[in-house]
């Protein structure tokens, strides 16, 4: 029997793959009941950023997707040389990327403040517990609580596109000045710093919040 055809229409077809199972999973999950132009699917893929990307090329010869993005963080994958052959191959098969350095936790904190403090993967957990005492929050942070995404992030999210977009871009414009602009950035080495901005922007997401 032949494989059913999408009814949906492939310019409005918009995927996210993901290496985060609890926090980067539930948080764009969450994010996509926004109205969006797109019809968003995210999907979980155990594996470094080169087997996000496999993946991602795998399901863009499935189904045709208007855009497909892979989210992953920095963390141990440039010593391991994953970063760049990732990048590269993403690139060279028209797959979007956004990384966190080090870890998700700098676009959440993102939502409010324009976070650059270097810090551990230990660390930002700290700084979450205490962003969220700060918020009148009874739990720690835990990155499967999704009620805690819901109630302290999501509806934040525009300003943590302005925070960290501003933090990204300052990182950039010093890579330029010492390095200059036809140098490829190192983002290895931009600690606390995220472009998951870039991908939010993409999904068009038409819903406004106070």
């Amino acid at each position: 029997m032949a494989r059913k055809k999408s009814t949906t229409s492939p310019n409005i077809q918009f995927l996210i793959v993901t290496n985060g199972k609890q926090s980067e999973y539930n948080y764009f999950n969450l994010i996509k009941s926004y109205k969006s132009i797109y019809d968003i699917s995210i999907k979980f893929e155990n594996g470094g950023p080169l087997e996000l990307v496999d993946f991602a090329i795998k399901q863009s010869k499935n189904q045709q997707y208007n855009q497909i993005w892979i989210v992953f963080d920095v963390d141990q994958t440039h010593n391991e040389k994953k970063f760049i052959p990732a990048i590269e191959k993403a690139e060279k098969n028209n797959i979007k990327y956004a990384f966190s350095n080090i870890a998700f936790e700098v676009w959440l904190l993102s939502h409010y403040s324009k976070f650059s403090k270097y810090s551990t993967t230990k660390e930002l957990l700290n700084e979450m517990d205490k962003l969220l005492k700060k918020q009148k929050c009874k739990s720690e942070y835990s990155k499967n609580d999704e009620e805690i995404l819901k109630k302290y992030f999501i509806k934040k999210y525009q300003k943590a596109i302005e925070n960290s977009k501003a933090v990204f871009q300052s990182k950039q414009k010093e890579h330029n000045t010492t390095n200059g602009e036809h140098t490829p950035p190192k983002y290895w080495d931009w600690n606390s710093c995220t472009n998951v901005y870039k991908l939010v922007e993409a999904m068009k997401l038409e819903k406004k919040f106070d």
